[in-house]
């Protein structure tokens, strides 16, 4: 971890204890600080949108917001920044609540040491990039499920309407086949020749759009499957162009 990226906001009331960890975890670890003295104070700190904190040290014992009421704002907000408690002797409860209301620890004031208090924010700071890696792979899974949802969907959706289109095709080709030959028998040139040209013409064009169905199918069959190979696609790609007609300038 690199210590030197963590912005911490202390929030205490008492000026002279504030300012003291202040300058010793500036010292010693280089942790950036900003110290709020009252808990409106680091609210204002928090909605400024110009600032970022890696973590939060905040006095319980405030006058008008108390730590706990400051943590439970943060949660209101639902701002994600990992909070630590400082306690008094004796409030052992409100280290308890502090931990309920979604404080990631505390520290007992009168036995607030430098090194253990780095130690806390280490151990903080790693269980924060845990909790966001663990997130992240919960968001990934959840993914992979609806677009394996969604893919079912789709699979289902073409397995139905396949058979239909290709029954469709087929039919207008016979219909082409069969009807227009005896149409084109019962007129006379030059209408016979150019209804002629015509069927032909949508009779390839149908005979393009159910090779090109067919190989799409095909093709999503395959890589639904996970085991499409290349020369497979490369087989089905030549055979879709092969039926396309060229346009015409």
């Amino acid at each position: 971890m690199d210590q030197q990226a963590l912005n911490i906001l202390i929030v205490d009331d008492d000026n002279f204890f504030v300012e003291i960890v202040a300058s010793q975890l500036k010292e010693e670890f280089k942790y950036k600080t900003i110290v709020a003295h009252n808990g409106k104070e680091a609210q204002d700190l928090l909605l400024n949108g110009h600032n970022h904190f890696d973590i939060i040290l905040t006095d319980y014992e405030m006058p008008e917001m108390t730590g706990l009421e400051l943590l439970q704002w943060i949660n209101q907000q639902k701002i994600e920044i990992p909070v630590v408690m400082l306690t008094a002797a004796g409030s052992e409860l409100v280290a308890v609540e502090a931990m309920k209301t979604g404080a990631y620890d505390y520290v007992r004031k009168e036995h607030l040491d430098l090194q253990h208090l780095g130690i806390v924010i280490t151990a903080t700071y790693e269980r924060r990039q845990f909790r966001i890696a663990k997130m992240l792979e919960e968001e990934r899974i959840r993914e992979i499920g609806l677009n394996a949802l969604a893919t079912d969907k789709v699979r289902d959706i073409l397995n139905a309407i396949a058979p239909t289109l290709n029954n469709a095709l087929a039919n207008m080709n016979v219909e082409l086949e069969i009807q227009g030959e005896e149409i084109c028998g019962r007129l006379h040139s030059p209408y016979k020749e150019e209804l002629q040209q015509l069927l032909q013409r949508i009779q390839k064009e149908a005979l393009s759009v159910e090779s090109s169905v067919r190989g799409l199918l095909g093709l999503y069959r395959m890589l639904y499957a996970h085991h499409a190979e290349v020369r497979e696609i490369d087989r089905l790609k030549k055979e879709i162009e092969s039926r396309q007609i060229p346009s015409k300038n």
